[in-house]
């Protein structure tokens, strides 16, 4: 196998943007007239479902089932939904938010080496412009070679359809590529699909939760500090057995 692609998920991955979704759910709510709020311990068991909107809706089915007639009527839920990415996205532009240590670097080091590079997520394609756009510049969006992003259909992650298209709009084949996910349901999607997988848990995940990637990691690192990830390091990695 040789390291011809890169493919990053992005909410905790790229960058914390965790606690940046959770003020916004509860500012939609709030927006809405609702008396939901989710707290950090409540939020952070929703990260195992993939999606805000399939949140809303399993959160709504257990502890608002009262609310159950409102939601469903006339796509209130996903009108709840685009307000909550709307306030994130506006906090977002006015306050940023920096991505996680390694990842500019190593960016900027598989560009230089002619290493492809792309996105699959469950989040919408918009946020991850806005985000990628804030913290490193506009040129940075004709970066990606892929975005795969929620709104492009296919099964979600653990599914692996999202890896096995953004594998298909690079040109290269899943087992020449490297996925850099946080959580466990993207480290199966991305197995699954036949890629090598580098774990860097975001919030909500655990290492013990992580089985399949070749290597669990706390970040990127950088120059300098412990744990720094190299493109040649990943290039040993790619030519190493694969854990089953």
């Amino acid at each position: 196998m040789t390291l011809r692609a890169i493919i990053f998920d992005v909410d905790g991955t790229i960058a914390d943007t965790e606690s940046l979704h959770l003020r916004a759910f509860n500012r939609a709510f709030a927006a809405a007239g609702l008396d939901w709020h989710w707290d950090d311990a409540t939020y952070d068991a929703l990260l195992s479902i993939d999606g805000g909107l399939a949140r809303i809706r399993a959160w709504v089915e257990t502890n608002r089932p009262r609310d159950m007639a409102w939601a469903d009527q006339g796509g209130a839920l996903a009108a709840l939904h685009a307000a909550k990415s709307d306030f994130y996205l506006r906090t977002l532009e006015n306050e940023g938010l920096p991505l996680r240590p390694g990842i500019a670097r190593l960016i900027h080091e598989a560009r230089a080496q002619g290493i492809r590079l792309g996105v699959c997520t469950s989040s919408s394609k918009l946020n991850f412009e806005a985000l990628i756009l804030n913290a490193m510049g506009f040129e940075a969006l004709g970066w990606f070679g892929a975005i795969v992003a929620g709104e492009d259909g296919g099964a979600p992650k653990p599914a692996p359809d999202g890896y096995l298209a953004a594998c298909a709009q690079l040109g290269v084949a899943p087992a020449d590529a490297l996925a850099i996910e946080a959580a466990p349901r993207g480290v199966v999607a991305a197995r699954a699909a036949g890629l090598t997988v580098i774990a860097s848990p975001g919030r909500g995940s655990h290492p013990r939760d992580l089985t399949g990637a070749a290597l669990v990691l706390s970040d990127l690192g950088d120059p300098g500090h412990f744990g720094h990830i190299t493109i040649e390091a990943l290039h040993g990695l790619m030519a190493a057995p694969v854990p089953s």
